[in-house]
């Protein structure tokens, strides 16, 4: 029994030795970088071969180098690090089985930048980020994206970022990731830029505006607005602009001289065109035809036509800012009218809040909008106020939002041997057209409003004519341009307002017949005034296209902020302890 535990001890000891050892060798092991069939080979001073599977790495003031090298050896894929990037030594332990994340933690403590071409991996120190202007044709900046995403090549860390008006790209990042990109940018702007007198077809697919005309009725009558197609198919009328066109199809107009023939070239800020003696686009036949199955655009033409269509559609076709408008319509009694504080000298007042000057129109901030509509909810719990109506409307910019609420009768319009029928519509419509800041601080509102409602006579009763209702209607256009949080008040014209009313004496004006004795019935007949309270709310966009950007270029940082702090720190997982080898 004592010879047997001797041999256990003398086993456990050898073990253990055997353990420190295979821990220590990795060091070496990383140094020598030696392997056999995926296994580590260890040595030690008396020359015995250890082997242990790589799936930790300890350093003991080791240059990052050697961590990454490590790593290459675990992922199969190599790292180039840089002269300055070696400089930066580590101490403690990594676990090689995570990666990715041992590239994570270790670069952003010690302000190290990296990058993947989808084949290697680059090790940067911060400071040898550097940053590209180039000037880029706008309508091939999605095949630029395109190109890098499914090269695995695009970083989302260090997005591009494109001016459509200059044609100009802008990217910041790590050396190698600027020299791709500026390398296969200038290779597409090329291929582009060449001239080509063959015809061609190509496709362009719509993300933000419609390729058709799209219609719709308001009040009986028929409204249009313009697609892509039908606005380049004006551009190169003959008349400019035209009327109603329902086929987008335009041939290009050939010059009457054979021997002048109009060039395209890239200038500063994009393609230029050159026209002949008498004004024309020079050229052979351009087709531009809308396919809306696919809100796309069908461009036959030369190369350079192709292009030209292709630079127009990528300036106008941006997404559009939404802003959401609450619009209160309120009948106040134009006897209690100055509870809320308004004379028609043109002072509005409530209490000591509120002081501003209107006649049709006011601005109010958002406290002031408050406290007039719960002055106007405590006048409607007397019956002194009615809040007709508050839709709530979504516009996007620079397209018309209307609210209409309205009746119609039609009139019978006798001829010699025709009968027609003659529509009669009267009630509330309110049309706005907004117009936001490109910061979003500013709504410019093109407003046109209709109030119509029936006549009354001098009985209170509806004036007819030939049996038909008298119809009045009050019609408001104005523009007006109020910041974030302000509202706009509108109105201030009377209006009639019929009433019937009946006063009985319970229980006696409810028997039949005799009842009618004990019941009273009125017909009143009062002033209102009619304010209309707009509110606009610009939305923020829920998506953040970076192939959008027409904004200005200063934020190229923005990408390696978080790159900044090289204090010392430790992480907790891998125990790293930065220092700086002079």
């Amino acid at each position: 029994m004592f010879f047997r535990a001797e041999a256990v001890i003398k086993n456990l000891s050898t073990l253990i030795v055997l353990s420190a050892l295979s821990y220590s060798g990795v060091v070496s092991a990383v140094e020598d970088d030696s392997t056999s069939n995926g296994i580590r080979q260890l040595t030690h001073s008396n020359d015995v071969a250890l082997t242990a599977p790589i799936n930790s790495f300890t350093a003991n003031n080791k240059s990052v180098d050697f961590v990454f090298k490590a790593i290459s050896s675990q992922i199969n894929k190599p790292f180039i690090v840089s002269s300055r990037a070696k400089k930066y030594s580590v101490t403690g332990r990594f676990d090689l089985n995570k990666s990715m994340e041992m590239v994570e933690r270790i670069t952003h403590d010690l302000g190290l930048i990296w990058y993947f071409d989808g084949s290697i991996y680059y090790i940067y120190e911060a400071s040898e980020a550097k940053t590209a202007i180039i000037h880029f044709p706008a309508r091939s900046y999605r095949d630029l994206e395109d190109f890098l995403h499914s090269n695995d090549m695009y970083d989302s860390r260090y997005p591009l970022k494109m001016n459509m008006p200059s044609n100009t790209l802008y990217i910041s990042g790590p050396p190698k990731y600027i020299e791709i990109v500026v390398g296969i940018a200038g290779f597409m702007g090329e291929g582009y830029s060449s001239s080509n007198s063959e015809l061609v077809i190509d496709t362009v697919k719509l993300r933000h505006v419609f390729v058709d005309d799209r219609t719709y009725s308001y009040r009986g009558q028929t409204k249009t607005m313009q697609g892509i197609a039908t606005t380049i198919n004006n551009l190169f009328s003959d008349n400019g602009i035209q009327g109603k066109s329902n086929v987008a199809v335009k041939k290009q107009i050939k010059p009457e001289s054979t021997t002048e023939t109009g060039i395209l070239e890239e200038s500063e800020f994009g393609v230029r065109a050159e026209f002949n003696d008498n004004g024309r686009f020079s050229g052979s036949e351009i087709k531009v035809l809308p396919f809306s199955g696919s809100n796309s655009l069908l461009i036959k033409g030369t190369q350079d036509q192709v292009n030209m269509i292709k630079d127009i559609i990528a300036r106008l076709d941006v997404p559009r800012k939404q802003v959401e408008f609450s619009l209160w319509i309120i009948d106040i009694n134009k006897d209690d009218l100055e509870q809320i504080g308004v004379n028609w000298q043109g002072q509005y007042k409530v209490g000591s809040n509120i002081q501003t000057f209107f006649n049709a129109t006011s601005i109010l901030t958002s406290s002031q909008s408050d406290i007039f509509l719960a002055t106007v909810n405590a006048l409607s719990q007397r019956n002194k106020a009615n809040i007709v109506s508050r839709p709530i409307i979504l516009a996007q910019d620079n397209i018309p939002a209307i609210f209409d609420n309205s009746r119609s009768f039609y009139v019978k319009l006798m001829g010699e041997r025709e009968v027609s029928l003659q529509t009669v519509t009267y009630g509330t419509s309110i049309n706005v057209i907004p117009m936001i800041s490109d910061d979003n601080k500013l709504v410019e509102m093109n407003i046109d409003i209709t109030d119509g409602n029936t006549v009354a006579d001098d009985q209170g009763d509806t004036a007819t004519v030939d049996q038909l209702p008298v119809v009045g209607n009050t019609a408001i256009s104005t523009m007006a341009r109020v910041t974030a949080g302000q509202n706009l008040l509108i109105g201030g014209y009377t209006r009639d307002q019929l009433s019937d009313g009946v006063t009985k004496i319970p229980l006696l004006g409810d028997i039949p017949w005799i009842g009618n004795l004990f019941k009273t019935k009125t017909n009143n007949s009062s002033k209102a005034v009619r304010l209309f309270l707009i509110q606009p709310r610009i939305l923020e966009d829920d998506f953040n296209h970076k192939d959008a950007l027409d904004g200005y270029i200063n934020d190229g940082w923005d990408a390696i902020k978080n790159y900044q702090n090289k204090t010392q720190k430790i992480n907790q997982d891998a125990f790293i302890t930065p220092t700086h080898q002079g």
